[in-house]
């Protein structure tokens, strides 16, 4: 019981390790956030240590997203620990590098535009009756409802596309940590926010990085989409 106890403070969001310009940063949060930074670095560099890491990144801010009512990303972590063991399969199956990087083409990137909407709406209406259908566990109601929906759904089909190796998960990223910086820093979160200040720097030399490796592999594989 005591080590229950000790491991409900460590995950705490009152459990800070340190101060930064007055603000109390948790174990919880510095934890999720420098994983999370690692983790986006090696996937923008094509390497597989991101999933293992991804698998830790999205335990931390599990905890973290339900502390602050951001249901929605509560539950991508979910999906994300999942998604983290299969890319971790296949780039492991396939040796990354090895495997090129190809477009969705125009008729499949209308279908993900189709998916985000009505996905964004359906998991807002979701994450809106948690609190009626388990009152005990989600005391709260959901912040910032369809716009945190619209990052979860967006991040589960651009890590899905990530693990396939399509050029457009980059470009999905750029516009979830856009969004996600204005949503964090409403939700006084600075450190998280700083990170996805970052995210998108990584996010847009990827897609740069990507897109140049695309454009080669056009050079030899003109046919590939």
């Amino acid at each position: 019981m005591t080590e229950i106890h000790l491991l409900e403070q460590y995950l705490s969001l009152d459990y800070a390790i340190f101060t930064i310009l007055g603000y109390p940063l948790s174990l919880l949060e510095f934890l999720g956030t420098t994983s999370g930074l690692v983790c986006v670095y090696l996937a923008s560099r094509n390497h597989i240590l991101t999933w293992p890491i991804g698998i830790f990144n999205s335990i931390c801010f599990l905890f973290l997203f339900f502390q602050i009512q951001l249901y929605s990303d509560m539950l991508l972590q979910v999906y994300f620990f999942g998604s983290s063991i299969y890319g971790w399969i296949i780039w492991r199956k396939r040796t990354g590098q090895f495997t090129k990087i190809v477009s969705l083409g125009r008729n499949k990137n209308l279908f993900v535009i189709f998916l985000l909407i009505v996905g964004t709406f359906g998991l807002g209406f979701f994450t809106k009756h948690l609190p009626v259908w388990f009152p005990n566990l989600f005391v709260k109601p959901p912040d910032y409802l369809y716009w945190d929906a619209f990052t979860t759904v967006t991040s589960i089909i651009a890590n899905l596309l990530l693990a396939q190796r399509k050029l457009e998960s980059w470009f999905l990223w750029v516009f979830v940590d856009i969004v996600c910086i204005v949503l964090y820093s409403l939700k006084n979160i600075p450190f998280v926010t700083v990170e996805y200040v970052i995210f998108l720097i990584i996010a847009v030399y990827g897609s740069w990085h990507w897109y140049k490796e695309y454009k080669e592999n056009q050079k030899y594989f003109p046919s590939s989409t």
